[in-house]
């Protein structure tokens, strides 16, 4: 809807039955908005905004959150530890997120592809050692496509079609003058027998 500007924290407070939110695409700015008052909440998008500061911590007490979007703002901060059993989708990537994605199980269950593009978020593989999720290539869902490739693709498949036509040319051209051949060659075959028989 090309919505811009900030949303006030408390905007949804009246809106307790409130089950889906979906602001995604748009230019909002600011803070993100508070959901202490909404415990019906499931299902949330506010992918490809600007929204900025923190992931609010009022999001762990919607017991019934199935799936959160935040990918593409530019949130800060870390990640809260949301581990509500009715999670099923989650993802935060290109972001500004820091620090270690909380070992709570519904996260750790979660690919990597949801955390892809915040500089400073890393996985613990052990308690000691972290390691950058930017280390790792992009899995291969990801929405970010290598233009060159696509370009390379189309130009590879062009070239096979070409090649394809101009074989397809010569074959046509070889069957129509061997059809030409062999039907000259009944021709004079039959004639022969005329005067065979003619002589005879």
């Amino acid at each position: 809807m090309g919505l811009v500007g900030k949303i006030k924290p408390h905007a949804l407070v009246n809106l307790a039955e409130l089950s889906i939110l979906s602001f995604k695409n748009n230019s909002i700015h600011g803070n993100l908005m508070k959901f202490s008052y909404n415990p019906k909440l499931k299902i949330f998008f506010l992918s490809g905004n600007r929204f900025d500061r923190e992931i609010p911590s009022s999001l762990l007490g919607l017991n019934f959150l199935e799936s959160l979007q935040l990918q593409e703002n530019n949130l800060a901060g870390s990640i809260p530890e949301f581990n509500q059993s009715s999670f099923r989708e989650f993802k935060v990537s290109y972001n500004n997120l820091s620090g270690k994605i909380p070992d709570t199980g519904i996260l750790q269950s979660i690919g990597l592809s949801s955390f892809v593009g915040n500089q400073d978020l890393c996985v613990a593989p052990t308690p000691t050692a972290y390691s950058s999720l930017n280390d790792s290539s992009d899995p291969p869902n990801s929405n970010k496509k290598n233009p060159f490739f696509s370009s390379t693709l189309v130009v590879v498949d062009v070239i096979v079609l070409v090649v394809l036509l101009i074989f397809f040319i010569i074959y046509y051209k070889k069957y129509k003058n061997l059809k030409k051949h062999m039907k000259r060659k009944n021709s004079v075959q039959v004639d022969e027998e005329k005067l065979y028989t003619y002589l005879t």
